[in-house]
């Protein structure tokens, strides 16, 4: 399962997000009104429990969370930048 999906099934689960597991992956997710604040953080949190991973508050910005395909993208720069974590395929 790559970062994508992980996210989409923690949507559709947990926050119980209709259709998530059709969400396009270039979907702005805050300006569709999929996701308002709240949310954001509880993704934030999901991310940093899932991929054993940091954010900082200077990270939680539109570019690194607008949309599926950034959150992926965002989680593996991070995995990137840790040594000895696995990268999830993607």
């Amino acid at each position: 399962m790559n970062v994508v999906d992980v996210i989409r099934r923690f949507l559709a689960i947990e926050l119980r997000i209709p259709d998530a597991e059709r969400l396009d992956p270039e979907l702005p997710l805050v300006q569709r009104g999929i996701l308002d604040s709240i949310e954001v953080i509880q993704v934030v949190t999901f991310l940093e429990k899932e991929f054993g991973i940091r954010i900082e508050e200077t990270e939680v910005l539109p570019g690194n969370l607008r949309t599926l395909s950034a959150m992926a993208a965002f989680v593996e720069r991070k995995l990137a930048a840790v040594p000895g974590v696995e990268r999830t395929p993607g």
